[in-house]
């Protein structure tokens, strides 16, 4: 039977009560290609869009545990759907968050997000931009905003990822950190390897549906070993990678 997994060093934030729509989804019933359904932990969806998932709890703790290292400094995140990991982000304490999400132009759609960030804490700090990437990371770039934690969970096909974090990169201070969901996709995995090829230090989470960082400076990204319980393998575009807890 899945269950939620979270490792011994981390921690999680308690958010389901601000996601009341969140359930157990249906794997089988998915048609992403690159979705790895053999991995028995919960994959939670919103009931009305039950094709679209947030990430899990055990890739939520990966994420938070990397924000805490930035709490008090500005991060940006490329890709928030419905607000689920906005809400980690925040309360990870973040001094700021641009938060970039084209849907966020539909105003129901926004009430709701805002009103799930307000109750993580995140009302004053997360600033909801309702444009496309990379198009609005540049345009803050260009204006000044500089970040230190950047997650990109956005567009996920073809040089979309890779072409999010160069974009974010030039607005990176220079102790920073981008960290990535979906590495199971070869388009997110090349993402990282841009990054890896322009100098960042780079691994991989082994969690469902795989998770990267790329980092420099004065920081090391949080330690995770996965679930003992499950059959790992390393999908061959990730080759190469250091893999935590060994990195």
């Amino acid at each position: 039977m899945a269950t939620d997994y979270v490792a011994e060093n981390l921690k999680l934030p308690n958010l389901d009560a601000l996601f009341p729509d969140m359930i157990v989804g249906d794997k089988d019933a998915l048609t992403w290609p690159y979705f790895r359904r053999g991995v028995d932990h919960n994959w939670y969806t919103d009931r009305r869009n039950p094709q679209v998932g947030f990430i899990n709890k055990d890739e939520a703790s990966i994420l938070y545990g990397n924000a805490l290292l930035f709490s008090g400094r500005r991060g940006l995140e490329i890709g928030a759907w419905r607000g689920w990991s906005t809400c980690h982000l925040v309360a990870a304490g973040l001094a700021s968050l641009h938060v970039v999400e084209p849907l966020l132009r539909d105003e129901a759609w926004r009430r709701e997000f805002a009103a799930a960030v307000s109750g993580a804490g995140g009302a004053e700090r997360a600033i909801l931009v309702a444009g496309q990437s990379p198009e609005e990371v540049i345009r803050l770039g260009q204006s000044g905003v500089r970040w230190s934690f950047a997650f990109i969970d956005g567009n996920h096909d073809g040089e979309a990822p890779k072409i999010d974090a160069l974009a974010c990169e030039p607005y990176l201070e220079a102790t920073a950190m981008i960290l990535f969901h979906d590495l199971v996709s070869p388009h997110v995995s090349a993402a990282l390897r841009a990054l890896d090829a322009r100098g960042w230090r780079t691994m991989v989470y082994q969690t469902a549906q795989m998770m990267g960082a790329a980092w420099r400076g004065d920081v090391r990204p949080v330690r995770h070993v996965p679930d003992p319980t499950q059959r790992w393998t390393l999908p061959e575009h990730l080759a190469g990678f250091a893999v935590s807890p060994n990195a």
